[in-house]
């Protein structure tokens, strides 16, 4: 990586922002300033002896580049996909609406939805963690953040009395406006999934403040049910 940072700085390319996985590394690459052809710089990367294959995804027009080197997306063993915020938000949306805007069963299906997911994430992250996984709540939902789902913040944990509570800036859901018919059932559902699964027992979730209703954030409160 040191070679080839080298022989872009003397081009005068300058790197935009990149991953490195083992044995590979990709970026993105400013050549507005490049002083030789980017030809050039392609061949003497390439002649370098740690190099062993390289692959150039060109300008397909004007302030456009697409990816085609690679085709899925990957966290750590599990196949991701990207999907606009406001896409998600009016998929919510649509769904809510099929039922009435307030209706009670879109919300409850679209709870449902984000309750499923919440589970299924757990224990995702649970079989690939060597470590008690209720230790790490803070980056479980920093993963959420992460991921563009809005700022989580744990504000509240007691595991012997199954409670939480969770704050959340620019939650997802309001990608459309403050106002729309999405009012964070499927984060709700989310993190009932969660702490479900965290507690080992079924809990309830109430958004006690909401950015719909004019608060400043939003903020879940967690607690089991009692059988």
């Amino acid at each position: 990586m040191g070679a080839v940072g080298s022989i872009l700085s003397k081009h005068n390319v300058n790197i935009l922002t990149g991953s490195h996985n083992p044995g590979e590394w990709s970026f993105f690459a400013d050549v507005t300033e490049i002083e030789s052809s980017i030809d050039d710089v392609v061949k003497e990367i390439s002649s370098l002896p740690t190099v062993s294959k390289l692959a150039l995804s060109k300008e397909v027009s004007e302030g456009i580049i697409v990816d085609t080197l690679h085709q899925q997306l990957v966290w750590g063993p599990f196949r991701m996909i990207i999907v606009r915020a406001e896409v998600m938000s009016s998929i919510l949306n649509r769904i809510k609406g099929i039922f009435g805007a307030e209706g009670k069963a879109g919300k409850a299906l679209v709870f449902g939805m984000g309750e499923a997911a919440g589970r299924n994430f757990y224990k995702g992250l649970a079989s690939h963690m060597t470590t008690d996984i209720n230790s790490h709540v803070d980056d479980i939902l920093g993963l959420c953040g992460a991921d563009g789902w809005g700022d989580f913040t744990l504000t509240n944990l007691d595991l012997n009395g199954m409670t939480a509570s969770v704050t959340v800036l620019n939650g997802f859901e309001y990608a459309n406006g403050a106002g729309s018919p999405s009012t964070c059932d499927f984060v709700r559902g989310h993190l009932a999934g969660v702490f479900s699964e965290m507690f080992g027992k079924r809990t309830d979730v109430t958004e006690t403040m909401c950015v719909a209703r004019g608060h400043s954030h939003c903020q879940f409160d967690v607690s089991g049910v009692k059988q």
